[in-house]
C-alpha cells in the first residue's frame, strides 16, 4: 500500500510560488534539474549557519534525522519531554509535515519556535516559512508562544572566534506568522489536491517563474519560446515581457513600431530586425581615449561566505583569492601576463595587494569589467591592511569599466541577447566563450575554490585539477577583454 503523501514546509513554499513545480516534486522530481555547484554551495552555507546559531543553546539536544515523517515525530514528541531545546525536531499534523531549526522550552509546557535564517534581513517568504511551522507544531499539540527569525548581522565584523551572540539579530515575527497560519489549512488542502493530479497545472509562464528564487523548472516551461530574440531577451523586458507575450509577439523582431519602447529597447529592436550592430561612433571614441597606455587588464575572483573566513571580514564580504593581469605596453604589443591563485587556508589579500602594488606601477588605465567590483575588492583589502590604503586610492583612479559601453548602448550587437556581461558580449564581439571550460561562471569558481581549499576529505588530484580550471577560467576573462577592446576599435574604424 502506498504511504500518503505528506506536505513538507519547502514543498509548501514552492507550491506557493507555483502549483506545477509542486506538482513535478511529488510526481516527475527526476525531471527537475539539479542544483549547480554555486547553489550547492548556498544550502551548505545554510548548514553552516544553523550550527553555529545551535551554539546559541549549548544544552540543546538534536534529533536524529528520520525520513519517515512519523518515526520522526515520534522520537521529536519523545524528546519534548525532556523540556531541552531541541534542533531538528520534526513534527506531524494531517498530512502535513515540518522541521523546526530550534525550539526552545518556554516555562511549564510552552515553546518558542526560532528559525534561522543565512540571509541579513527578514524576507516575506520567511513569514510564510514560521507561519507552515506553527501551524504544523500547534496541530501536533505544541503550545508555540512566539516565533522568531534568527538571521545574520550584516554589520558584524569578525575578531577572533566567531561569535554567535553578536553574529546574529534576532526578530519577533510571532504576529506576521499568526495571521499567515489562518490561511495554512485551505492552501494545504488545495496543495495536496495538486499533488494527487494525474497532470500538472496549466500554469502561463510568469513573474512567478523568478521570486522568490528563480524556478527550476524555468528551462523546462520556457521552452516554447524562440530560440532567438525571444521577447524577453529585451533589455529590461520586465513586466513588458510578458504583456507582449500576451499579445502573441514571442520575439523581438516583431514588437509593433507603436508600441512604447525605452531607448535603449528601440537601439536592440532595431539591431535585431536588421541583424547589425548599433554603434555610437562618436561615445565610442571618447570612453577609448580614456585609455593611457601601459594599460593593464584585472579579474578578481573572490569568496563571501556567510560565517567570515578572516579577521576584519564581514559576512558575504568578497574577499579576493585569485587574479588574473595582462599588460599591453602600447598599441599593437603583445600582452604579457601575471596570475595569482591563493596557495593554502591562510587570508589570500596580503599577497593580491602585495603583488598587485609591483605589478601595477603608478601609471596606466586599469581596464576591468564591472570595475566597481575590482576597486571595492581593493579597498575592502585595504581597510583590513591600512599600510596598502593611500596606494589604493591612488589606483583605483585609474580604473575603466569595460562594461560601460555595452552597459550604456554605446555598442549593441545582436547576438548579446539584450545582456551586457562579458559572457554574452565576448562571443557576439569576437566568436570566442566560455564553452568547453570546466568552470564556467563566477559563481562556481568561488565555490569550487571553497570547496577543495577550506573543505573535507579533498583528494589532491581533485584540488589540482579545480586549480587548473581556476587558471584557464580566470585567465580567459582578461584575455577575453583584451579582444572586446580590439573588436570596439575595429567597430569605431569601420
Amino acid at each position: 500500500m502506498k504511504s500518503k503523501p505528506y506536505l513538507s514546509k519547502s514543498k509548501y513554499l514552492n507550491g506557493l510560488q507555483c502549483p506545477k513545480l509542486l506538482w513535478y516534486e511529488y510526481n516527475q522530481k527526476a525531471d527537475i534539474p539539479k542544483p549547480g555547484a554555486a547553489v550547492q554551495f548556498a544550502f551548505a552555507e545554510g548548514h553552516r549557519v544553523g550550527a553555529l546559531a545551535q551554539q546559541l543553546f549549548p544544552n540543546g539536544l538534536h534529533i536524529p534525522r528520520d525520513w519517515q515523517p512519523e518515526k520522526q515525530a515520534q522520537q521529536s514528541l519523545e524528546a519534548a519531554k525532556q523540556r531541552l531545546p531541541l534542533f531538528e525536531a520534526g513534527f506531524v499534523f494531517g498530512q502535513t509535515y515540518a522541521l523546526a531549526d530550534i525550539l526552545v522550552p518556554v516555562g511549564e509546557d510552552e515553546w518558542d519556535l526560532i528559525e534561522v535564517k543565512s540571509s541579513t534581513s527578514v524576507k516575506e517568504a520567511h513569514y510564510h516559512d514560521a507561519a507552515f511551522q506553527r501551524y504544523v507544531y500547534q496541530g501536533a499539540g505544541l503550545k508555540i508562544r512566539r516565533c522568531y527569525l534568527l538571521h545574520i548581522n550584516k554589520e558584524y565584523v569578525r575578531r577572533g572566534s566567531i561569535d554567535p551572540e553578536k553574529f546574529f539579530v534576532k526578530q519577533d515575527i510571532t504576529t506576521e506568522s499568526t495571521v499567515l497560519a489562518q490561511m495554512i489549512e485551505n492552501e494545504a488542502a488545495a496543495m495536496l489536491k495538486v499533488a494527487a493530479a494525474a497532470d500538472f497545472p496549466a500554469i502561463n509562464i510568469g513573474p512567478q517563474c523568478s521570486s522568490p528564487h528563480d524556478c527550476p523548472l524555468i528551462g523546462l516551461c520556457w521552452d516554447f519560446l524562440p530560440a532567438k530574440d525571444n521577447i524577453f531577451t529585451l533589455n529590461s523586458a520586465g513586466q513588458k515581457g510578458f504583456d507582449l507575450l500576451n499579445r502573441g509577439i514571442s520575439k523581438v523582431t516583431e514588437v509593433p513600431d507603436d508600441y512604447s519602447l525605452k531607448y535603449k529597447q528601440v537601439i536592440q529592436v532595431t539591431a535585431h530586425r536588421s541583424g547589425q550592430p548599433y554603434v555610437d561612433r562618436e561615445a565610442l571614441l571618447e570612453f577609448l581615449g580614456q585609455f593611457t597606455y601601459p594599460l593593464y587588464y584585472l579579474d578578481f575572483e573572490t569568496i563571501a561566505p556567510a560565517l567570515p573566513l578572516f579577521e576584519g571580514v564581514r559576512p558575504y564580504q568578497f574577499v579576493p583569492f585569485q587574479f588574473s593581469l595582462s599588460r599591453v605596453d602600447k598599441v599593437g604589443a603583445k600582452p604579457k601576463h601575471f596570475s595569482f591563485l591563493a596557495p593554502d587556508q591562510d587570508d589570500p589579500r596580503p599577497a593580491v595587494l602585495e603583488q598587485l602594488q609591483k605589478l601595477l606601477g603608478n601609471k596606466g588605465s586599469i581596464i576591468a569589467y564591472s570595475a566597481g567590483f575590482e576597486k571595492r575588492c581593493l579597498k575592502g583589502s585595504a581597510d583590513a591592511y591600512p599600510k596598502y590604503q593611500a596606494w589604493v586610492k591612488e589606483t583605483n583612479d585609474r580604473f575603466v569599466d569595460l562594461l560601460e559601453p555595452f552597459q550604456k548602448f554605446y555598442y549593441y550587437h545582436p547576438d548579446q541577447a539584450g545582456r551586457a556581461s562579458l559572457k554574452n558580449v565576448l562571443p557576439a564581439l569576437t566568436g570566442q566563450s566560455y564553452e568547453g571550460l570546466e568552470i564556467a561562471d563566477g559563481g562556481v569558481a568561488s565555490a569550487e575554490f571553497y570547496r577543495v581549499t577550506y573543505g573535507q576529505d579533498v583528494a589532491n588530484a581533485d584540488r589540482e585539477a579545480v586549480r587548473s580550471a581556476l587558471e584557464k577560467y580566470c585567465d580567459q576573462d582578461t584575455r577575453g577583454m583584451i579582444d572586446v577592446v580590439e573588436a570596439l576599435r575595429q567597430a569605431v574604424k569601420d
